[in-house]
């Protein structure tokens, strides 16, 4: 207290002193505390100050959690490039105005009651009119979030193929050869292949659709013998032939019955049998001089040529097992007579040939076949006594059978065996089942080699009766899924495939009513997977393939081909070449549509629904109008034409123009209160063009001519009457029509005003005239029913105030 920097302090308090003396009193101060000898400064870079106050903000985070939270704030939008200062200014400028919290008033205050009423019904409608626009908001986005992701994944289950099986097979993406066909006027998605069958389709379709039956698999395999295919293609479309010749059931699932499956099993023998005598013919014209080719001509002899080429040495045995491999039972029984053999295989292949069976010469061969010729040397004595015998069926014989048609021949034909006798011993029962699993489980996809060679695990698989897996694993692979498409048809097309209906399903599924291990083939998946590629390049051939599925129903009860159109049209959006088009004179022009049997005002109906809901209304008006639906079009027209008349906005000539075009083709049997508003609305837009561009008196005309607004002090109480008949439409456009109309009164009122008389120098007769026709308006507007928005009685007011005095 004694130092002399308080003894100063304190003269300064005790007397009155200015600011400059203060000033230089501090200045004073400052340069005695500058001595070099106080206390050391400080110097500190940039890094210790980074992290001195990195310490004092953590010191202080937990006490202002508020200001951190805007300082990240500013920090993420600063680093988003975003100009927070500028931002601020901006936020601080905008201006709110909260509704004041109202007040419970007593009952007695009636006013204060009657106000707080009114404030509360306000409120209430805001904070409804708020949850109804956010939960309707909430809806729609969930709705179309939920459509765009089952959209995504039925294409990504496409692109997957959709089997039920654990391994895929995902296609490299292969171009097709494009096709320019001047037919359809744009570059073509199809190969020359795939455009091939498409022809077939549509001329089956024609030949169907008259009412005649179509030879579809004759056309489809005389197609691809066209192509120059590959064996194993042309193998597949063979055998495929073979089955379904003769064959037709009403209900697939007539197929698995005992007498139908073992037909097919026959059939599959017979096809197997034939190819393995053309093998043999193909093996003996290419070594004529070893074959030595001569003799009665026959299968026995066709049998020792082979033989000659194929084996150094061999036994009766191995040409008895050629001629039964190439399905002659009767070459058999002679080989052996030549050879002078005698016993009981005589009498079974005489019953064999006879298709009679002898169980007790079967019987006594089992009996020598498990006596010792199961271990005989000669494989081929072996095989013919198991064929014959219905023996050790399990055997697989590997020294002699090399191929897999050898060894599918002798399961079917074991299964052939087992089904003309009464087995008493269960090892040597075999049934068309037991094949089936071994060659889906025991051997498998892994075995056939399905992705290097998918025909000739689809071949096995149709051998067996596994159609519908055949033709799943042929859809896999990009290059034999036309092929895997148009043999599903064919065999479909004679009731022997069973079929799922809902596009959602797997390709594959199992159904409880099947037996094991048959699946059901999504027959509609896959054609509208395969004309996924094409439909908007070739819309009628898509819609060809889609007609394959007409009569088939999906879950919900719908016409699958009925869905497909739909689907098309909105994909495509092809409406002229799919659904034809309106003349002038409103008359349809015929589209692709028209040749199939189905309800086109439904399904033209369903696409505009949808359309309209995506808020695309100038597809649907189109589609509403080709489905002649005219009150529809005239809705939409209606709510559009609304919207687009605002005063501040120049006219939206498109809609209107597309109103225009509608209004010339309207039928006589639309609604007439829609079409008496439709077509006051257009002339309403005359109205508005006219006002946008300055043609103030023409407008009026306008106005004066349609009866809405009044301008005699006689018509209000008629206007008035004729707005409450008026659709909500029509009543959203009278505010601003109002603004309009009295927007013309005031600058012809301006206009008129500025020529007086010169002699009397008062305002002329037409001046008073629009004076007077401003009053009637402001009149009319008071009286209308109708809760106007807030600010338009205020406009009104404003406009109407130059032409008061």
């Amino acid at each position: 207290k004694n130092g002399s920097y308080y003894n100063e302090y304190k003269s300064y308090l005790r007397m009155p002193v200015s600011f400059a003396e203060l000033l230089q009193s501090a200045e004073q101060l400052n340069a005695e505390t500058a001595d070099v000898n106080a206390l050391p400064r400080v110097h500190r870079n940039l890094g210790q100050i980074a992290e001195a106050g990195e310490r004092l903000w953590m010191k202080t985070a937990a006490m202002a959690t508020d200001d951190s939270a805007d300082v990240k704030a500013s920090i993420l939008l600063g680093s988003r490039g975003f100009d927070v200062p500028s931002m601020v200014q901006k936020m601080d400028t905008l201006k709110t105005t909260a509704m004041e919290t109202s007040e419970i008033s007593p009952v007695t205050d009636i006013q204060g009651f009657l106000k707080s009423e009114r404030e509360q019904a306000l409120l209430g409608a805001i904070v409804e009119s708020k949850n109804n626009t956010m939960r309707m908001a909430a809806e729609r986005h969930s709705q179309a979030l939920q459509q765009h992701w089952e959209d995504e994944k039925e294409r990504v289950l496409s692109a997957l193929l959709g089997s039920s099986k654990t391994e895929f097979h995902i296609p490299v993406d292969i171009q097709p050869l494009s096709v320019s066909s001047s037919f359809w006027g744009k570059e073509s998605n199809l190969s020359q292949d795939e455009l091939a069958f498409a022809e077939v389709i549509s001329k089956r379709n024609d030949v169907v659709i008259a009412g005649r039956n179509f030879p579809i698999i004759d056309e489809l395999t005389q197609t691809v013998q066209e192509f120059g295919e590959s064996k194993a293609v042309l193998d597949c479309w063979e055998l495929v032939e073979v089955l379904v010749n003769s064959t037709c059931f009403d209900d697939p699932s007539l197929r698995f019955k005992p007498n139908n499956s073992a037909e097919l099993v026959k059939k599959s023998v017979e096809y197997l049998e034939k190819g393995f005598q053309q093998f043999v013919q193909t093996t003996i014209c290419g070594h004529l001089e070893q074959a030595a080719l001569g003799g009665i001509p026959g299968v026995l002899e066709l049998a020792s040529s082979y033989l000659s080429v194929r084996a150094q040495e061999w036994s009766v045995w191995g040409l008895v097992y050629v001629c039964l491999r190439c399905g002659s039972a009767s070459a058999a029984l002679q080989a052996l007579k030549n050879d002078g053999y005698e016993g009981e295989i005589e009498t079974v292949l005489e019953s064999w040939t006879s298709l009679s069976q002898s169980s007790v010469s079967r019987d006594k061969i089992r009996q020598l076949y498990y006596g010792g010729i199961n271990t005989c040397g000669d494989p081929y004595k072996r095989l013919v006594f198991s064929i014959l015998g219905g023996c050790d069926v399990e055997r697989k014989h590997g020294d002699v059978l090399t191929t897999v048609q050898d060894y599918i021949w002798l399961k079917l034909v074991h299964v052939i065996n087992c089904n003309n006798t009464d087995f008493r011993s269960q090892k040597d029962k075999i049934e068309l089942a037991d094949v089936q699993q071994h060659v889906i489980q025991e051997y498998g996809e892994n075995h056939f080699n399905s992705l290097q060679s998918p025909y000739l695990y689809s071949l096995v698989l149709l051998l067996t009766g596994l159609y519908e897996s055949a033709v799943e694993v042929l859809y896999r692979h990009e290059d034999s899924r036309a092929h895997s498409i148009h043999l599903a048809l064919a065999l479909h097309s004679h009731g022997m495939i069973n079929v799922t209906t809902s596009p959602h399903q797997p390709i594959l599924s199992e159904n409880d009513d099947d037996p094991s291990p048959h699946q059901r083939l999504n027959l509609c998946r896959i054609i509208i997977g395969y004309t996924r590629k094409f439909a908007c390049s070739n819309p009628i051939h898509a819609l060809n393939y889609y007609y394959l599925l007409h009569g088939l129903q999906n879950n919900d009860g719908e016409d699958v081909f009925a869905t497909c159109i739909a689907d098309l049209i909105q994909e495509t959006k092809d409406y002229q070449t799919l659904l034809g088009t309106l003349d002038a004179a409103g008359r349809k022009t015929k589209g692709a549509i028209d040749r199939y049997n189905v309800n086109h005002s439904l399904i033209i109906s369903t696409v505009a629904e949808a359309s309209e809901k995506r808020g695309c209304w100038e597809e649907a008006v189109i589609l509403y109008e080709i489905a002649q639906n005219y009150d529809k079009v005239l809705e939409i027209l209606i709510e559009e034409l609304s919207k687009k008349l605002m005063p501040n906005d120049k006219a939206h000539d498109h809609i209107f123009d597309i109103a225009t075009n509608v209004e010339t083709r309207i039928h006589s049997n639309a609604n007439t209160q829609l079409r008496k508003q439709f077509l006051l609305l257009l002339d309403l837009y005359q109205f508005h063009k006219l006002y946008h561009n300055d043609k103030l008196q023409e407008s009026l005309d306008v106005v004066e001519r349609l009866q809405i607004i009044p301008l005699h002090q006689d018509a209000i109480n008629h206007r008035v009457q004729t707005f409450k008949s008026f659709s909500d439409e029509l009543r959203r456009c009278i505010p601003d029509l109002l603004i309009m109309v009295m927007t013309i009164l005031n600058k012809l009122y301006k206009s008129s005003s500025k020529s007086v008389d010169n002699l009397t120098g008062a305002h002329s007769k037409h001046t008073q005239t629009i004076r007077d026709q401003a009053k009637v308006v402001m009149r009319y507007a008071g009286m209308l029913p109708y809760s106007m928005p807030g600010d338009t009685h205020a406009q009104l007011s404003i406009l109407d105030a130059p032409m008061r005095y």
